[in-house]
């Protein structure tokens, strides 16, 4: 197991997050345009096309250059974050639309925590300077890794 190896499992997860992100909300622009009105973000149709581009560039920069990528992810993820606190505090209760269109659930607390946990997997891209290929044990890491995080969010939306 090596750090390197860990990292850029990681850059990669978080590319793989980002690209499905960036999609969704590109496949669907009228229904990301809606969600985005209805989150409050200002100027939404400027949002709309600008978001997916800048999700589909960290992809890039993730897989290319992992700790930069890793980087721009965690000042992205923390605009993200600072802005969905700020509609939870609103009271806004719309879908997050972090996933465009595919999500529906209300915006809650979950969210955010998703947030840390993906700002999480960019911390441990930080350690990888250039893409490598992962070895059996950084895999395994990255999945157990992965099954808790998603355990974790499982059992907050129970809730």
């Amino acid at each position: 197991m090596s750090a390197a190896g860990i990292g850029y499992s990681a850059a990669a997860v978080l590319a793989a997050l980002f690209a499905t992100a960036s999609i969704a909300k590109l496949r669907d622009l009228p229904a990301t345009l809606q969600q985005f009105t209805a989150l409050g973000l200002p100027r939404p149709g400027v949002f709309t096309r600008l978001v997916p581009l800048a999700e589909l560039a960290l992809v890039v920069l993730l897989l290319i250059v992992p700790a930069v990528g890793a980087i721009f992810a965690l000042v992205t993820l923390a605009f993200f974050t600072t802005f969905l606190v700020g509609r939870i505090r609103a009271g806004v209760t719309a879908p997050c639309a972090c996933f465009g269109a595919t999500v529906s659930t209300p915006l809650s607390r979950v969210d955010i925590v998703r947030n840390l946990l993906l700002a999480g997997l960019a911390g441990l891209a930080l350690m990888a300077s250039r893409p490598i290929a992962p070895g059996a044990a950084d895999l395994l890491a990255m999945a157990v890794l992965l099954l808790v995080g998603t355990g974790l969010l499982a059992l907050l939306r129970r809730r």
